[in-house]
């Protein structure tokens, strides 16, 4: 969202904005809950970023459906409770 805006700290509307972005994402990502997983984080930001985008700025963002696929690599992966769950038999 800064990037977008060019947003500093001494910007008013694009500042906050940029904060309310990071505070949506980091939402998404508390909801869940962990242990913690860089992919499904990750997906969570950007589907976030996603929306917020286009409620904020009125830019609209193709976003496809999102199934893991590295679930088998994680030996923490939550499993079916993570939106992306792919199916795949976790490490145990």
């Amino acid at each position: 969202m800064s990037i977008v805006t060019g947003s500093t700290p001494l910007a008013s509307r694009a500042w906050g904005l940029s904060n309310q972005m990071t505070g949506r994402a980091l939402e998404k990502i508390g909801a869940v809950g962990g242990p913690r997983c860089c992919k499904r984080d990750s997906y969570l930001a950007i589907s976030a970023a996603v929306r917020f985008t286009e409620e904020a700025l009125g830019v609209s963002m193709e976003l496809d459906d999102i199934t893991c696929t590295r679930s088998a690599q994680n030996r923490h992966c939550i499993g079916a409770r993570c939106p992306f769950f792919g199916g795949v038999k976790c490490i145990k």
